[in-house]
């Protein structure tokens, strides 16, 4: 193989490995969406489950 032959092959498999890391990081966007609110959720539920400490109560 030639050294343009070469190039080609290297060029190609470069625009390849451009377009997967594209596409994985548009995955994992969209995967960081998705479960990054369920996250959000499971804590708020979280920390509406803990008792309170003593000293953010107040005595009436």
């Amino acid at each position: 193989m030639d050294e343009t032959g070469t190039n080609d092959v290297v060029a190609k498999a470069l625009a390849e490995v451009a377009k997967m890391r594209a596409w994985r990081e548009k995955v994992e966007a969209e995967r960081r969406r998705t479960f990054g609110a369920m996250g959000m959720r499971q804590s708020v539920y979280v920390l509406a489950r803990q008792k309170p400490s003593q000293t953010e109560t107040k005595p009436q």
